[in-house]
């Protein structure tokens, strides 16, 4: 039983050090020297840029729709070649109705009158899609004036099915309000992409080849993940990650929103699982590998806790372990602490960090829980966030910011 214990406890401690200490050094030192430095050969000429459909999913969407509409055609895209699509999911708010009124024969909708979820929603709207290509993203999201360019022009590659572009959190003053969770996920996006092992994207901001897209088995929450893999893992293709396809979200509204949301991917996380039961065939090995470190390993992180916290109160008979439930103990405390303080000392931000962490592994526990007792739910109410009309968001304030930053 004591060997047990130990057993239980190392395996919690050194799992939770390779999913988010471990794997994000390994990645980066196979990248240095396993990688591709150098972006493979694209077009940026205006004649070569291929027709898109830009396709959004909305629920009750219709105070940002007007500002996303515009805020897509303002980018720097041929506008003979720029269509968007708005599919309304079940809306009972004047979501079909604005965009059916969109003085632009660009604009079109579709209206689903039975809610059915983001991904199912998706999946019926690309069969309407005659355009080569697709780009996926949120009616509260906003886009760089270049990077419907950047996305596209990967695509004059064949080997190319899919394009990830990069989300920057923005705050009330239009500044980057990015966690430290948030930072490292996109270095190791980066990592991954010099690897050719790229897994999945993030929904605000990516592109899929139309004659590739794949349906899933199932829906999931988890589309921004799902609809990438399948497409890569059926067709063997390319899934390129570009940071300079950029697109600007609001921040969430507190720790509660944020809870909801990590909840949300907890339960895709146990939806999604089988269909991508691809990944076990041994041409993805690769990719089944770096899922495993990225994704799978986190998702049971909440449980690594518990192990670890159960089995250090078990084992603290011993003086060896006593030091180390002080020391959860401890991280614990700074986390509760991280709730309430507002200061800006560098101790302050370490537990706010360690409050976020805590806060992530059980809102993701208590999702893949409610899958466990039935709850298997793919509707889901979007997250709140900001309104644009309060943020004076731009690409150069952000950016400028991040360069004061470095």
């Amino acid at each position: 039983m004591h060997a047990v214990l130990v057993f239980t406890f190392l395996g919690s401690v050194l799992g939770l050090f390779y999913a988010y200490v471990g794997y994000p050094i390994l990645i980066a030192m196979l990248a240095r020297v396993l990688g591709r430095d150098d972006p493979p050969t694209v077009s940026d000429r205006a004649d070569d840029l291929p027709e898109i459909t830009v396709l959004i999913a909305a629920h009750n969407a219709a105070n940002h729709l007007t500002e996303r509409i515009e805020n897509i055609f303002a980018c720097d895209y041929p506008p003979e070649r720029l269509h968007v699509l708005i599919a309304s999911d079940g809306s009972t708010d004047a979501t079909p109705r604005l965009v059916s009124g969109f003085n632009d024969v660009r604009v079109k909708a579709l209206s689903f009158q039975t809610r059915r979820g983001k991904a199912a929603t998706l999946v019926s709207a690309v069969q309407s899609v005659t355009s080569p290509v697709i780009i996926f993203t949120d009616a509260t999201t906003r886009f760089d004036r270049d990077s419907l360019q950047r996305l596209s022009r990967h695509f004059s590659d064949s080997a190319v099915g899919v394009v990830a572009g990069r989300v920057t959190m923005v705050d009330g003053q239009g500044g980057p309000s990015e966690s430290l969770y948030w930072k490292l996920e996109n270095k190791i996006r980066g990592f991954e992409a010099r690897l050719g092992i790229t897994l999945g994207a993030s929904g605000a901001i990516y592109a899929i080849r139309r004659s590739m897209f794949v349906a899933p088995s199932r829906p999931t929450i988890n589309d921004d993940l799902v609809l990438p893999m399948l497409v890569r893992m059926t067709h063997q293709c390319r899934l390129v990650f570009d940071p300079t396809a950029r697109a600007y979200s609001p921040s969430t509204g507190g720790i509660r929103c944020e809870f909801l949301r990590r909840q949300r991917i907890g339960l895709g996380a146990m939806q999604c699982l089988p269909t991508l039961r691809a990944l076990l065939r041994w041409k993805n090995l690769d990719q089944a590998a770096a899922f495993a470190s990225h994704k799978l390993i986190r998702w049971f992180g909440p449980f690594l806790l518990i192990a670890a916290l159960v089995s250090n109160l078990i084992l603290a008979t011993e003086p060896r372990f006593q030091g180390l439930l002080l020391l959860q103990a401890f991280a614990y405390g700074a986390a509760a602490y991280g709730l309430v303080t507002s200061r800006r000392s560098l101790a302050s931000r370490l537990a706010r960090a360690g409050t976020s962490f805590v806060v992530m592994n059980a809102a993701i526990g208590v999702g893949i829980c409610r899958y466990m007792i039935g709850h298997d739910t793919v509707i889901w109410n979007p997250t709140e966030r900001s309104s644009w009309s309060h943020i004076p968001a731009t690409s150069e304030m952000v950016q400028a910011s991040e360069k004061r930053a470095a």
